[in-house]
């Protein structure tokens, strides 16, 4: 697999940024000692900063063209191979992407994962408004869907 395009899907999985966003970053706007990522310009025209957690700062330092340069983070730009990269990374790794939402999953999976640990997904910059942040409350399973745990086992009947 590519080295970069590695970093580049743990960067969009711990930002939870739009590949737009992505792809447009600017060396300039990557601050490794503050773990930031600078985003002028977005989708909502909101400009965002981006944590970046230590396993991102680890696949970052290992980025394999450096940051000490200058120029776009990343190499990639939308278009028909890096769709195809991610076709076969996702092969690769036996994983199954959903038709239509290509690179958006690893927004989805940030979300979930920032839900899941109490997060308030507008709080990180990463969603406009309470009403684009809502869609990731159902992701989350609820105390009472977790009383599954409880139910009988019903291989233990037959013998399993």
């Amino acid at each position: 697999m590519d080295a970069e395009f590695g970093v580049f899907l743990a960067f969009l999985l711990y930002t939870g940024c739009r590949l737009s966003d992505a792809t447009s970053l600017e060396l300039a706007n990557l601050d490794m000692s503050a773990r930031t990522a600078y985003f002028p310009k977005t989708k909502t025209d909101i400009p965002r900063v981006a944590h970046l957690p230590p396993p991102l700062i680890a696949a970052l330092a290992g980025h394999p063209k450096g940051l000490d340069r200058v120029g776009k983070v990343f190499r990639f730009r939308k278009c028909g191979r890096l769709y195809t990269l991610l076709d076969k990374a996702a092969q690769a790794g036996g994983v199954t992407i959903p038709d239509g939402v290509a690179f958006h999953i690893f927004r989805h999976t940030y979300g979930k994962w920032m839900k899941d640990r109490g997060a308030d997904l507008v709080g990180t910059g990463a969603w406009a408004s309470e009403q684009a942040a809502r869609g990731y409350a159902h992701l989350s399973v609820s105390e009472e869907a977790r009383k599954a745990d409880r139910l009988p086992n019903v291989w233990k009947w037959r013998g399993k």
